[in-house]
C-alpha cells in the first residue's frame, strides 16, 4: 500500500481521509437495481458494444464528466486518468504536452479524432499536438489502455485515447449554447455553437476563442530580474455536416481549423523573447452503407500543418497527412460479428531550406480483420489480425486475442474476468528515417507484446470496481545515438534500433459509487515499473485520486477532487544527473448552478485550492492556485 495514503499532512493526508469518512457517513443501503447496459463503447472493438461486454477495461469521460470540469483543458482531464502522466499541462498555457501512458512515452499512445488519428508527421515523434483542441468541441473521451495496433495501426501501442467530437444531432432545427468564462492570469474562453437537424440533414458549427496572458514559463532564479510572462491565444473553428440520403446511404462532413500562438522560454531557468504558431486545417468525409446484417463505411480525412518557431534558431515545419479507413461490419452468425477493411495511411512533411516533401514521405496500406463472439453464456472473445506494409521496410504481422467471461454472483452482482494478449507496433517517424542530419533509412519499427489479466464487479447500476494487471515487452526500440571518433570527439549522431529490450509493468484499480441520488464518487490507483529504471525518467511509480460529486439542493452540483502523484526522476545535463522530484497531491473544487429549466449554467471552479508548491518539470515554474468562472446558455 502507498505509505502516503495514511500520511497526516496537512495538505495531503488529512483532507482525503476526511472526505472518505464523509463519504462512508453518507452512505445508506439501497435496493440495487438491474444491471443497465446502455453504456456502450466502441474503441476496444470497432463494434459498438455494452462496456461490460468488453474485454478491456475502458476509462470514459462522457458529457457531464467534461462540463464538471472549470477551467481544465483536456490535458488536465486525461491527467486524471489512471495509467496516465501528462508533462506540462500545470506550467504556462502554451508549454509543450507530453504524455506518458503505463510508462511509454507519447509516441506510444495513439490520439483519435472522432476514430481517426490525425498525427501530425512534422513532429518528431509524429504525435497529435493537445494544445491545438478545444474542450468546448468534445463530447466524449475513450482510454483504452493496452495495445491495439491490430485495430488502429502504428503508436497503439501503449494506448488509444478516442476523442469523439460533438454533432449536429439535435430534436430541433435551430438551436446551440453559448459559453463564456474567465478567471487567473487573464484568462478568457469563449465558444458559440450553432446546430440541428431536418428531416434528413444535421449540421453543427462552433468557434471557440481562447486567450490567456500566463506567466514566465521558466522558473525565475535571478535576483532582482523579473522574467517575462508567456501566454497563448488560440482561435478553433469546427463545422460538421451530415446528410441521409435513404435509408441505407448517408454522408458525413467534418472541416476544422485551428491556430495558435504561444509564448516559451529559452529552456531550464531561462527567460527568452520566443514565440511557436501552429496551424492545422482538416477535412473528412464518412460515407456510410448500411443493409440488413451490417454496414460499410470509408473514414477518410485529409489534415494539413504548419509550425514556425520564432527565435535565435528559427525554423518552419510544414505537414501532410492523408488517413483512409475502409471497414465492413458483418453479422456472420448469430453472436458472431466481423469486421475487415484496409487503412492507408500517407505521411509527408517539409521543412524549408533542409527537406522537401517528395523526398520525405512513406504510405502504410495495411490489411486487418477483427472478430467478435458473444456467446449466450456470458462468454466473450476478440480477435484480430494486421499485416502492416511500408514503403522502408518488410511486412509486419501482428494480432490480438482478448477473451472475457461475464457472469451473476447473485440478482445484483456480477462480474467479469479479463486476459489478453497483443503484439503491438510504432513506425519509425519521417524525422527519424529522413533527417538531414541526424535520419537513418534502415530503421524498423519498434515492437512490443502486451499481456493484461483483470477482473470487474458490478453491484446493479451503483457500483462498478475495476482492476487490471498488465506487462508490456519492448524491443528495437528506436534511441538517438552519439556517435564518436577514434579520440573520442564527438562527431555527431542519428537514430538506431538499439539491442535494448525493457519489461513494464503495473497494476490499474478504479472504482465509480452511485451512493444515492445526492452523492457519488469515484477512486483510482495506478502504479507502473521497469526492469529498466534508467529510461523511466519523468515518469511517476503510482498516481492515485478520489473525487465526490454532491446534489445539495435541485440543480445545484459541487464536486471535489484530490490527486496525488509520487515522485519521478528526471535527469538534467545542466546537473549532470539524475535526481527526484517530489511528490504532490492537488485538490479542485468546482461548482455549478443551473437555472431558466437547464438552459442556463453558471459554473466556477478553483484548482489546486490549497495553493500546493510543486515541481512539475525541473527547472520550470508550476500553476498555484487558480479560478475559472462562467456560464454556458443552450437555445
Amino acid at each position: 500500500m502507498n505509505k502516503h495514503i495514511f500520511t497526516f499532512n496537512k495538505k495531503r493526508g488529512f483532507l482525503p481521509l476526511l472526505l472518505a469518512g464523509v463519504t462512508f457517513w453518507h452512505a445508506n443501503a439501497q435496493a440495487q437495481e438491474a444491471r443497465n447496459l446502455d453504456e456502450v463503447v466502441v474503441t476496444g472493438t470497432k463494434f459498438e458494444l455494452p462496456e461490460e461486454k468488453s474485454g478491456k477495461t475502458i476509462y470514459k469521460l462522457d458529457q457531464a464528466d467534461i462540463e464538471r470540469n472549470a477551467g481544465k483543458t483536456i490535458t488536465d482531464l486525461l491527467n486524471e486518468v489512471p495509467g496516465i502522466q501528462i508533462d506540462g499541462n500545470f506550467s504556462a498555457p502554451g508549454t509543450n504536452i507530453s504524455y506518458f501512458v503505463r510508462g511509454a512515452s507519447s509516441k506510444n499512445t495513439l490520439i483519435l479524432i472522432d476514430g481517426t488519428p490525425i498525427n501530425d508527421p512534422s513532429l518528431a515523434d509524429a504525435t497529435y499536438d493537445l494544445r491545438l483542441l478545444p474542450l468546448d468541441q468534445v463530447e466524449s473521451i475513450e482510454v483504452l489502455r493496452g495495445g491495439l495496433s491490430t485495430l488502429y495501426g502504428t503508436g497503439a501501442s501503449a494506448a488509444v485515447i478516442n476523442i469523439k467530437l460533438k454533432s449536429g444531432n439535435q430534436n430541433k432545427t435551430f438551436g446551440g449554447s453559448a459559453d463564456f468564462s474567465g478567471g487567473s492570469f487573464n484568462t478568457y474562453r469563449g465558444n458559440l455553437s450553432l446546430n440541428g437537424q431536418s428531416d434528413r440533414f444535421n449540421y453543427l458549427v462552433s468557434g471557440s476563442l481562447y486567450h490567456s496572458q500566463g506567466f514566465s514559463a521558466a522558473a525565475d532564479t535571478v535576483p532582482d530580474v523579473e522574467f517575462g510572462r508567456d501566454g497563448i491565444d488560440r482561435k478553433d473553428l469546427m463545422v460538421k455536416m451530415g446528410y441521409q440520403f435513404s435509408d441505407r446511404f448517408s454522408l458525413g462532413f467534418l472541416s476544422g481549423y485551428d491556430a495558435m500562438k504561444a509564448d516559451y522560454d529559452g529552456g531550464p531557468f531561462l527567460d527568452a523573447q520566443n514565440l511557436q504558431t501552429s496551424n492545422q486545417l482538416r477535412f473528412g468525409l464518412t460515407p456510410t452503407y448500411t443493409y440488413s446484417k451490417g454496414a460499410i463505411k470509408l473514414k477518410s480525412v485529409y489534415n494539413i500543418s504548419e509550425r514556425e518557431f520564432i527565435s535565435s534558431f528559427p525554423s518552419i515545419y510544414e505537414g501532410r497527412n492523408l488517413q483512409l479507413d475502409l471497414t465492413q461490419e458483418h453479422q456472420l452468425l448469430e453472436g458472431l460479428k466481423g469486421l475487415w477493411g484496409v487503412n492507408l495511411q500517407q505521411l509527408s512533411y517539409e521543412q524549408p531550406g533542409e527537406i522537401v516533401f517528395e523526398d520525405n514521405q512513406f504510405t502504410l496500406v495495411d490489411p486487418y480483420a477483427s472478430f467478435f463472439y458473444d456467446a449466450p453464456s456470458g462468454f466473450n472473445i476478440h480477435v484480430g489480425a494486421r499485416v502492416n506494409t511500408h514503403t522502408n521496410y518488410d511486412a509486419k504481422f501482428i494480432y490480438n486475442v482478448n477473451p472475457s467471461y461475464l457472469f451473476d454472483i447473485s440478482e445484483t452482482v456480477s462480474a467479469k474476468i479479463l486476459a489478453s494478449v497483443a503484439t503491438s507496433y510504432v513506425t519509425p517517424t519521417l524525422y527519424q528515417l529522413n533527417s538531414p542530419d541526424y535520419g537513418n533509412s534502415l530503421l524498423n519499427p519498434e515492437e512490443s507484446l502486451n499481456y493484461e489479466q483483470g477482473i470487474s464487479f458490478y453491484i446493479g447500476n451503483q457500483f462498478t470496481f475495476n482492476l487490471v494487471h498488465f506487462t508490456r515487452d519492448e524491443s528495437s526500440p528506436i534511441e538517438f545515438v552519439s556517435l564518436f571518433d577514434e579520440n573520442g570527439g564527438y562527431i555527431g549522431g542519428e537514430y538506431q534500433n538499439t539491442t535494448d529490450q525493457r519489461r513494464v509493468e503495473g497494476f490499474e484499480a478504479d472504482f465509480s459509487w452511485l451512493v444515492n441520488q445526492y452523492f457519488s464518487m469515484t477512486a483510482n490507483f495506478a502504479h507502473v515499473s521497469t526492469d529498466k529504471p534508467e529510461t523511466f525518467y519523468r515518469v511517476p511509480g503510482s498516481k492515485w485520486g478520489m473525487a465526490f460529486n454532491a446534489n445539495p439542493a435541485e440543480n445545484t452540483q459541487v464536486s471535489l477532487k484530490y490527486n496525488y502523484t509520487s515522485s519521478r526522476t528526471v535527469y538534467d545535463y545542466g546537473v549532470g544527473g539524475a535526481f527526484d522530484l517530489d511528490s504532490y497531491g492537488l485538490v479542485d473544487l468546482f461548482v455549478q448552478q443551473r437555472l431558466l429549466n437547464d438552459k442556463l449554467n453558471v459554473y466556477g471552479g478553483v484548482n489546486n485550492l490549497l495553493d500546493e508548491d510543486f515541481n512539475a518539470i525541473y527547472g520550470y515554474t508550476t500553476r498555484g492556485r487558480n479560478f475559472s468562472i462562467g456560464a454556458r446558455y443552450q437555445f
